[in-house]
């Protein structure tokens, strides 16, 4: 591929990453007969069995719960030896590649100003915007503001009941707001916590004076994932293992009979324990159902779990009306391209992750399960595996039919292309190797490259070349002091990295004062109450406080228009202390293309002391002629940090939103 190909965008926030595995195996899964029994229907690819009758697909659950149960009830998280990496040669490299004239697309916001991993997928967030609307969550209410004046006005407000977390998505005029079901608080105090359900409320905000509650829905499951395409909006829900009346191991009842207690309580169990139901509630009415038939149910050939996957797919013109599928698996991550959704189960899911445990080297293979998305529908297209972690949602990626994953293994990287075919993601290439003994910490896809960082004492950044899926190579690397955790393109040959500094870029701090040497050793002040010393005795001396390096956040210029040779033409280094917020949620960047600026919220961490006390900042940076340039604003302190956000318009304006504070941002 030659000339200046538009390569799109696609990013990845590494939090910090388990070491695991590197090497992909296709996945084989074949379709199996039903002992006797004729299927409704049968997919026409292998890897999944469907069209279940309720006693089979009851039995399926009872025989492998009945694995899982054990004396205290269901069986928390194994921890498994660590695997040694493949040896896997020198890297390959690629001098001269076809993509060296490749030019970075940095057209990343939804259409709704939200920063997100596929410029056609939205995601839910705090705010958005169209044309001169805002839209946003705050202290338990949906809000609208007019903001084509000359300063943003609210317009209408409206109570969101019931809903924890809440996030939004805006399709035309209506609004979606999704999140975690809170319990009525008048209904007294729960002896077990509830299972985690999921609270799905429609506004109609054609008027956005009086935004109007047009149905609510509840469904069993926390949220994996919720995408909108088009109209389509799409929750990938993990309904975990079902609340039975178990019992343990005490005074009155041994190991033995607790063991058995448990497992009849599993054989006594119907289907309807084991699947997802829907509570609607509209004019009035509330009505429960069942999520799923049975037959809709997709099942593994090889166990993967215990809990059940249901994608739902709803269109805001019609809230009352949705298409769900389902799947026999403990999901782990879900991405969604504009046509298909990739389910990720991991190793570690096949044991209960209600302890909120995750095993430190996993010895299984993570399966990859693909579905094709047309209107509200979701059909299964085939499955892959690999034997090391997929991280999240943004590790994965899709171009050209083909599934691109970045996987971690023992402390080393892989990327691995899988292609569907008949019913498996067979891999049909890979790098391996990349950051040997370290952590992966971010990466970003295009059509043709990706470029990646891993971590341990210094940040290698790769530039990697995926235009052939069966030949992907390294073109070149750069190492540095410290890590990005976001990788964003801000120019056609520049890719600017959000994250920290290690310890050799760091500044030896004393609490509120820069200092060269340690201080002398001073008296204590005697405590409040304290009995008085007698006279002559020695004072008690407080040891001098230690000097800790501080680490705080930084940004980094990357140029890569020489892809063999990429280089550092910029930094900026912040507060001590500080964390770039971009870390663990993308949606705190705007990038605005026409000002050649990104907007980032820069906060607190480590515990350590920061410039002008308390507080948050919004980092504006520009790039000029190569250059990043920093502008800070202090931002409110009684704000949460998390929920700052900022929006590009329509004319070319921005705005933040801070706790109260709503208004245009000069850049």
């Amino acid at each position: 591929m030659t000339g200046a190909t538009v390569v799109r965008r696609t990013a990845v926030t590494g939090a910090v990453l388990l070491a695991l595995v590197s090497s992909f195996v296709t996945g084989l899964l074949v379709a199996r007969a039903g002992s006797g029994e004729t299927p409704a229907y049968r997919l026409a690819v292998a890897g999944l069995d469907r069209g279940w009758s309720c006693a089979r697909l009851r039995q399926w659950y009872v025989d492998h719960g009945v694995e899982q149960v054990t004396a205290w009830g269901w069986q928390p998280p194994i921890y498994a030896r660590a695997i040694p990496l493949d040896g896997a040669g020198p890297l390959p490299t690629a001098p001269g590649s076809a993509v060296n004239a490749t030019a970075l697309d940095t057209h990343t916001g939804s259409s709704t100003g939200t920063n997100v991993q596929e410029a056609s997928v939205d995601e839910p967030d705090l705010v958005k915007t169209a044309g001169g609307l805002l839209v946003r969550i705050s202290d338990g209410s949906l809000e609208t503001y007019d903001v084509s004046g000359v300063e943003p006005r609210r317009l209408g407000v409206a109570p969101l009941a019931g809903v924890g977390d809440a996030q939004l998505l805006l399709s035309g005029g209506r609004v979606v707001v999704i999140g975690s079901d809170q319990p009525d608080p008048t209904a007294g105090a729960w002896s077990v916590a509830p299972p985690p359900r999921t609270r799905v409320l429609t506004y109609d905000v054609d008027d956005p004076s009086s935004p109007t509650l047009l149905g609510t829905r509840v469904y069993d499951g926390s949220v994996v994932a919720a995408r909108q395409v088009g109209s389509v909006v799409r929750l990938v829900l993990d309904d975990e293992l079902p609340q039975l009346d178990f019992v343990q191991p005490s005074s009155r009842v041994t190991q033995d009979q607790a063991l058995e207690h448990n497992r009849q309580v599993v054989r006594d169990t119907s289907v309807t324990d084991w699947l997802p139901h829907v509570t609607t509630y509209a004019d009035g009415r509330e009505s429960s159902a069942q999520l799923v038939d049975c037959a809709d149910v997709s099942v593994p050939a090889t166990f993967g779990g215990l809990d059940t996957v249901t994608v739902v797919g709803i269109d805001p013109a019609e809230p009352g009306v949705a298409d769900a599928t389902a799947l026999a698996s403990s999901p782990d991550t879900a991405y969604m391209s504009p046509t298909h959704l990739y389910v990720a189960s991991s190793p570690w899911s096949n044991s209960w992750r209600g302890f909120g445990l995750l095993t430190p080297a996993a010895t299984g293979p993570t399966r990859i399960y693909g579905f094709d998305l047309s209107g509200r529908s979701t059909t299964y297209v085939g499955m892959g595996s690999v034997t090391g972690l997929v991280a999240g949602s943004w590790s994965m990626d899709e171009h050209d039919g083909v599934l691109r994953v970045a996987v971690t293994r023992s402390g080393a990287t892989s990327l691995v292309m899988l292609r569907p075919e008949s019913g498996r993601l067979v891999d049909v290439g890979r790098v391996a190797g990349l950051g040997r003994g370290q952590q992966l910490k971010s990466v970003r896809w295009f059509d043709d490259l990706a470029v990646l960082v891993t971590f341990r004492q210094t940040d290698p950044f790769y530039v990697v070349d995926v235009h052939d899926p069966a030949d992907p190579r390294v073109l070149g690397e750069l190492h540095l002091p410290g890590w990005s955790s976001y990788l964003h393109p801000v120019g056609p040959h520049l890719v600017l990295g959000l994250g920290q500094t290690a310890s050799s870029d760091l500044v030896l701090e004393a609490p509120r004062r820069r200092i060269t040497v340690p201080p002398t050793p001073v008296p204590t002040p005697p405590a409040p109450n304290a009995p008085e010393l007698p006279k002559g005795s020695p004072e008690p001396v407080r040891p001098a406080r230690p000097i800790t390096p501080m680490q705080r956040a930084k940004a980094t210029l990357f140029d890569i228009s020489d892809l063999t040779h990429p280089r550092q033409v910029g930094t900026v280094s912040y507060p001590a202390g500080s964390v770039p917020m971009a870390a663990t949620d993308p949606h705190q960047v705007t990038w605005l293309p026409d000002q050649d600026t990104l907007l980032t919220v820069i906060g607190h961490g480590f515990g350590g002391p920061t410039y002008d006390g308390d507080g948050a900042w919004l980092s504006v940076l520009t790039v000029r002629d190569g250059t990043l340039q920093n502008r800070l604003l202090r931002l409110p302190a009684a704000v949460p940090v998390t929920d700052v956000r900022t929006a590009p318009l329509a004319d070319g304006r921005a705005v933040l939103v801070a706790g109260d504070l709503v208004e245009f941002v000069s850049v």
